[in-house]
């Protein structure tokens, strides 16, 4: 029911990519379906301290169940975008490289987590936040996406981490 509701765009954002849009999702009645589907499987995973979200596409399902469960939500931020003392984590991505920071204090040593974003292709970014959560002392209880492209091997790097990953929709 939720795929109804995800634009695909061959060719994006490089030949040989073809791009599940999200904002799609976000814009029509799938938006509601996943946040609730989120809320009521991530609940096993209570109690927790902090929600992170992964820069963008990953901030509007992460705010709405940090929202809905009243926890405190972390941005995991391209390189450059956040103000403050941050640490970083430089990863590969399917087509590129990139950046992703938090702020050095966003997260204290302790803290369980739950990570969200958008989709899950070949786990470059959502691993990198891991990375940076465990440095900073924290756990990662379990990742979450509305995507799992499950072709491509991003799954199975978070499974052999031993961290549970629920998504919404696979392809």
């Amino acid at each position: 029911m939720i795929k109804q509701y995800i634009k695909s765009f061959n060719d994006f954002p490089v030949k040989g990519v073809v791009f599940k849009d999200t904002a799609s999702l976000c814009s029509s009645p799938g938006f509601e379906l996943v946040n609730d589907s989120f809320y009521s499987q991530l609940l096993k995973y209570m109690p927790c301290d902090k929600i992170i979200g992964i820069d963008a596409r990953g901030f509007p399902f992460a705010s709405v169940f940090a929202y809905r469960t009243r926890h405190p939500l972390v941005l995991a931020r391209k390189t450059g975008k956040l103000p403050g003392a941050t640490i970083s984590q430089e990863f590969e991505l399917e087509y590129g490289s990139a950046t992703i920071e938090i702020q050095a204090d966003a997260i204290s040593k302790g803290d369980r987590v739950i990570i969200f974003d958008d989709l899950l292709a070949t786990g470059g970014t959502m691993n990198a936040v891991i990375d940076l959560t465990e440095r900073a002392g924290a756990e990662v209880i379990a990742v979450a996406c509305a995507i799992d492209l499950t072709y491509l091997p991003g799954g199975d790097s978070i499974r052999k981490r031993d961290i549970p990953i629920y998504s919404t929709v696979e392809y």
